[in-house]
């Protein structure tokens, strides 16, 4: 399997935080195994993450859109360069919109390896699993990606000390539940034995749990406290389907935690050396939590 390279969140928070305009930080929330490395700093092994982007995700998202270009707009001039996968390029007024590439952006000193990458935050009533919408920029036509649940991931999100808002790792750990009540099982190419997407997804929900539990022997009562402010606000009339659809979406690694566990292993508990049975009692103890939402 691939290894990504071992960075620290303190200082790549700070680096991002200055290149974003003091206009639209507050449009930013970090997601991802940076906010994860960031909330669970204090835990010992956790002062660095293996991986290699960092999620922006952009909201509300009716402005999405123009925070896209605006951000966009400001890294490249900064000197910030695209990162391409497969060969693909900026569209143009011909290329459809779920066609268009991702904007993925390196700091000018590209050695860490490292890149940004813009998302938005899904908008009310989004359906489809995931959603692109069109921005424009210096180098042509670029897409904005949504999932459904990104608000769930988000939901609460911390304050930094940089100006970025941080998510939190019970909403997004919830948020990976949620969408994959019905699995995606779109292989991820990039891992060894291509796994699906709902494998690796779901692991880092219990991987969250994992590092929560190392935090704070009270990490069960918190995380059910954050559930439950976050399903009365977003899903006032929907919290029994949804609390079922959380549950649905962790039993559908049952099964394929072996996988699971060597994914997290490469990620977010590679500082960790988390055993497979270790790993297998987290998940044990995210499904009684959820039972008891």
């Amino acid at each position: 399997m691939n290894a990504f390279a071992a960075l620290d969140p303190h200082e790549l928070l700070q680096r991002v935080a200055a290149q974003v305009p003091p206009a639209l930080r507050g449009n930013v929330v970090v997601i991802g195994s940076i906010a994860a490395a960031w909330a669970f700093r204090d835990v010992s092994g956790a002062h660095s993450v293996a991986t290699k982007d960092i999620d922006l995700l952009l909201r509300p998202a009716v402005d999405a859109v123009a925070t896209a270009q605006m951000l966009g707009q400001e890294l490249l001039e900064e000197g910030w360069q695209p990162q391409f996968t497969q060969g693909r390029a900026p569209g143009d007024a011909s290329t459809p919109d779920d066609e268009l590439p991702a904007l993925r952006l390196s700091p000018p000193s590209r050695e860490d390896g490292w890149f940004v990458e813009l998302l938005a935050e899904s908008p009310q009533g989004q359906a489809t699993r995931k959603h692109w919408r069109r921005f424009e920029t210096p180098l042509g036509a670029f897409g904005l990606a949504s999932f459904r649940y990104m608000r769930v991931a988000v939901h609460g999100a911390d304050e930094s000390a940089f100006g970025l808002r941080v998510a939190r790792p019970a909403c997004m750990a919830l948020a990976h539940l949620l969408e994959h009540a019905e699995p995606d099982r779109t292989p991820i190419s990039s891992l060894d034995g291509n796994p699906p997407r709902f494998v690796k997804d779901v692991g880092r929900a219990i991987s969250l749990w994992w590092l929560a539990r190392q935090q704070s022997p009270l990490a069960a009562e918190r995380w059910r406290d954050e559930w439950r402010d976050t399903l009365a606000v977003l899903y006032a009339n929907e919290a029994v389907a949804i609390r079922a659809a959380a549950r649905a979406g962790l039993n559908s690694v049952d099964g394929y935690l072996r996988e699971a566990h060597a994914i997290a292993m490469l990620g977010l508990l590679a500082p960790h050396g988390t055993t497979l049975d270790a790993y297998r009692r987290a998940y044990e103890g995210l499904a009684e939590a959820l039972h008891r939402l």
